[in-house]
C-alpha cells in the first residue's frame, strides 16, 4: 500500500462550549494542549496541514514548537463557516487520499496507523458514547463491516471525526455543511473501530484528562505508528 502522506486538522472554530476562550486545540491535557498529543501520533506523515481561524496565531505557535514543517491555511471566515469547509481549504491542492482529523478529538495510539491501512475512503466509529452522536448504519449480509448510512438516530455506533478520503470527491461536497456529508456522498464506506473522546464541553475536557491518563499508561502511546 502506498504511503499515506497527508493529514488535515480542522481547527478553525471558537469552542465556545467549551467556555475556555480558546480553541478547543489548545484545551490542557495533562499539562500539554490537546494538539501536541495528536501531533505525537502524527510523527511518520509527511505533510500536517492545520485549518486555522480562531486565534489563530496562538494555534500556529503551539503546532510550530512540536511539528515546524507544519503547513497551516486560514480560515478567515470561521465565525461563519463549518468543519467542511475548513477541510475544503486544507485539501485545496491535495490530489491524493489524505487522512482527516477533528481538531478536538483525541484518538488512541493506534487509530492513525488503522485508517492508514483501511481502504480508502474509511471512517473511524466507536461506540455511541457522545451526547449528541451523529450515529452511523452498518451494513449487513456482504456490507457487514462498512458504513451504509447516518443518522441522528440513537444506534450502536457513532461517527468519531477520523477519516481517510479521496480529495476530488470531498470537494464534491462543497455547499454542505458537515464533514460526514461529504463521506455520504461516497456510501458506503469501510469502518474501523477506534478509540477517542472528543471535547466539546468542560465535561468532556474532564473526561478526556481521565482517558489519557489511562492512554497514557500505554507505553507505545506518543510514539509516531508506521502509516505504510
Amino acid at each position: 500500500m502506498s504511503p499515506i502522506r497527508n493529514v488535515v486538522i480542522c481547527s478553525a472554530g471558537v469552542g465556545s462550549r467549551l467556555g475556555l476562550d480558546m480553541p478547543k486545540c489548545l484545551a490542557p491535557i495533562e499539562g500539554r494542549p490537546l494538539i501536541h498529543w495528536q501531533l505525537d501520533l502524527l510523527q511518520d506523515i509527511e505533510n500536517v496541514i492545520i485549518v486555522v481561524g480562531y486565534q489563530a496565531s496562538q494555534v500556529m505557535k503551539a503546532v510550530l514548537e512540536k511539528r515546524p514543517d507544519a503547513i497551516f491555511a486560514v480560515n478567515h471566515e470561521y465565525l461563519t463557516t463549518n468543519t467542511l469547509d475548513s477541510m475544503l481549504m486544507g485539501i485545496s491542492r491535495l490530489e491524493e487520499p489524505f487522512i482527516y482529523l477533528d481538531g478536538d478529538l483525541l484518538v488512541d495510539s493506534q487509530a492513525i496507523g488503522r485508517i492508514a491501512e483501511a481502504p480508502c475512503p474509511c471512517i473511524g466509529i466507536k461506540r455511541t458514547y457522545s451526547e449528541q452522536p451523529v450515529c452511523v448504519k452498518l451494513g449487513t449480509g456482504k456490507q457487514a463491516g462498512l458504513v451504509v448510512g447516518f443518522t441522528r438516530e440513537l444506534l450502536e455506533y457513532e461517527w468519531t471525526g477520523l477519516a481517510k478520503l479521496n480529495p476530488h470527491e470531498a470537494k464534491a461536497a462543497k455547499g454542505a455543511q458537515y464533514v460526514y456529508h461529504a463521506v455520504e456522498r461516497v456510501l458506503p464506506v469501510a469502518a474501523v473501530e477506534i478509540d477517542c473522546v472528543e471535547i466539546d464541553t468542560k465535561r468532556d475536557l474532564e473526561e478526556a484528562r481521565l482517558w489519557m491518563k489511562d492512554q497514557a499508561l500505554s507505553s507505545d502511546f506518543g510514539k509516531s505508528v508506521a502509516v505504510r
